[in-house]
């Protein structure tokens, strides 16, 4: 009997082999299916994340409810974003409390003595030194002065003359730039003679510029007195009127 002795080197190259073989390819081929199951879960998981956060982020509320029970309607804008109603409002609250004279201040029956102004010697109603606030600062003041020093009559004072002011046009509002807008405004001032009810009609027909602007917060809130409370609920459009010129139909 001969006996051979197996090659050097065989018993690796068959143990290779038997990797490639068999129950062992089933095993590689298992490992590999269970990988890529695992990767797969993995990027659907990271997916529902994606989306889940991404929903979180763009959700935009559509309405709040007050403690009085009062509903806004609240919707994500520009910060510089004024809607078109708010812009039209502000300048209506701007002529209604410029213009409108009655003596007394606003909310009450005592009677208004007036408000001096800085570098003149007259006087405005209390509730057009509230509307100049609406207004860009220097323009504020310059606007301000040429009124009680042109348009206010001391009889208002006495309580012999009273005004009104009626709005028979307001336009849309135009966009002029980034932030900013013009309206136009037809409207007419009745300076009325309480003595004899005589009523002389005034035309102020004016093209109104204005400007976003952040809005002010009352440090007080609801403790603030009734007068803070009016001007920081004139100031609360976040809109100032920069520039008024006439304004011919």
């Amino acid at each position: 009997m001969v006996i051979r002795r197996a090659p050097k080197g065989s018993g690796s190259l068959l143990s290779r082999r038997r990797l490639l073989d068999g129950n062992d390819k089933s095993l590689l081929a298992i490992l590999q299916l269970a990988i890529l199951g695992l990767s797969g879960l993995s990027l659907l998981f990271t997916l529902f994340l994606t989306l889940r956060v991404n929903a979180i982020v763009t959700r935009r509320p559509t309405f709040a409810q007050l403690t009085n029970g009062e509903t806004l309607y609240i919707s994500e804008r520009d910060r510089n974003y004024r809607h078109p109603e708010v812009i039209r409002k502000t300048v209506n609250d701007w002529t209604l409390l410029t213009f409108n004279w009655d003596g007394t201040l606003p909310g009450s029956d005592e009677p208004d003595e007036g408000v001096g102004v800085p570098e003149s010697r007259a006087r405005v109603p209390f509730s057009m030194s509230v509307a100049a606030l609406m207004l860009e600062p220097d323009f504020g003041a310059a606007t301000l002065r040429l009124f009680a020093e042109e348009l206010v009559p001391s009889g208002v004072f006495t309580g012999d003359l009273r005004q009104v002011v009626t709005i028979e046009y307001l336009s849309e509002p135009r966009q002029i730039a980034e932030g900013r807008w013009q309206v136009d405004m037809l409207a007419t001032r009745r300076l009325i003679d309480r003595r004899d009810g005589a009523s002389q009609p005034l035309a102020f027909n004016r093209t109104f510029t204005l400007q976003a602007v952040e809005i002010p917060q009352s440090p007080l809130g609801d403790q603030a007195s009734l007068v803070e409370q009016l001007v920081y609920d004139t100031l609360g459009a976040g809109l100032q009127i920069t520039d008024i010129t006439p304004y011919t139909p």
